[in-house]
């Protein structure tokens, strides 16, 4: 039984594989997209994707696609329950989900699992911070970017992993709580060269206000500290 294909085909995409797995007494449904780049040696880095609270599907993560697949890394993204090609489970939690769809990304072919880099939105950094260990349990992440934090100083010190924090200057949580002084706190605590960066003239999804679409240099800063991360001289 094959999840339902997305109409829209990146250019950066080769090919995507369409999963389907166990959530908490739910099933769920998610693809990984493969760059056009070749993979090296010990196959492809992966990003990650944990959603937000109110753009559940996977469509709505197309930018974190490109974002990847244009530097040579492979993507998961999934359905959270409800949404997509996902099943609508009354109970169950969605942290078990996320979890489990970790746990599902890793597993597929051409993956190298020791360069994983989680890509939480918002309400997903929360639940990442929370959640951290499980998720360590199953693969440390190599890197974390937290688009739109949520953590504050003393949240963020759960992630025991290089963490890039994106937020835009325009959302309600002030940029110098969630990034400037949760990016400091966290290099005091684990002196793993974490950064921040704020987006001007973006809703809090760091979407621009006035087109919808995910701010250019935030994409830039997110491909160059993964490229920094993957250097064998950060290693």
């Amino acid at each position: 039984m094959a999840t339902e294909r997305l109409e829209v085909k990146l250019p950066s995409v080769a090919v995507s594989d369409y999963v389907f797995f166990a959530g908490d007494r739910v099933q769920l449904a998610g693809q990984m997209d493969y760059p056009e780049i070749l993979p090296l040696e010990y196959g492809y880095p992966v990003i990650f994707t944990i959603q937000h609270a109110t753009c559940n599907s996977r469509t709505g993560y197309e930018h974190i696609t490109r974002v990847g697949t244009e530097m040579g890394l492979a993507v998961f993204r999934w359905d959270k329950r409800g949404t997509g090609s996902s099943g609508a489970g009354g109970g169950g939690s969605v942290t078990e989900d996320t979890i489990a769809a970790y746990k599902t990304a890793l597993a597929q072919r051409m993956i190298d699992a020791d360069k994983t880099f989680v890509i939480a939105q918002n309400e997903g950094t929360l639940l990442f911070g929370e959640a951290y260990e499980a998720f360590a349990a199953v693969q440390n992440p190599a890197g974390v970017v937290l688009l739109g934090n949520m953590l504050d100083e003393k949240q963020i010190l759960a992630i025991k992993a290089p963490v890039l924090a994106i937020v835009s200057k325009n959302d309600w949580n002030a940029w110098q709580i969630y990034a400037e002084a949760a990016v400091k706190a966290h290099n005091k605590t684990h002196r793993m060269n974490s950064d921040f960066y704020v987006a001007p003239n973006t809703n809090r999804r760091l979407m621009y206000e006035n087109g919808g679409t995910f701010h250019r240099e935030a994409a830039q800063i997110i491909q160059n500290w993964v490229v920094k991360i993957c250097s064998p001289a950060a290693t």
